[in-house]
């Protein structure tokens, strides 16, 4: 008997990691968006606009990567 996974294993691991994947693209999302808000509340010339400009970029490079991770795991459970 092999410990090796089989392919209904990989699958379900597949569709877990979909789940996750997908939770934390809503989590950051929300967070972006608490950021945009944020943003809009001040004087564009307040320092803070740049810092929570940056936490933006980083936010939307995250949920990028994320998107991407989605996609290969969709192609893999198909």
């Amino acid at each position: 008997m092999s410990d090796a996974p089989g392919p209904s294993d990989r699958r379900h691991e597949a569709v877990e990691d979909l789940r996750a994947t997908t939770d934390s693209i809503r989590g950051d999302l929300g967070r972006l968006a608490a950021i945009e808000d944020a943003k809009q509340g001040l004087n564009p010339a307040n320092p803070e606009v740049d810092r929570l400009s940056a936490d933006a970029v980083e936010l939307a490079d995250r949920i990028h990567h994320e998107a991407k991770a989605e996609r290969q795991l969709a192609n893999e459970i198909r």
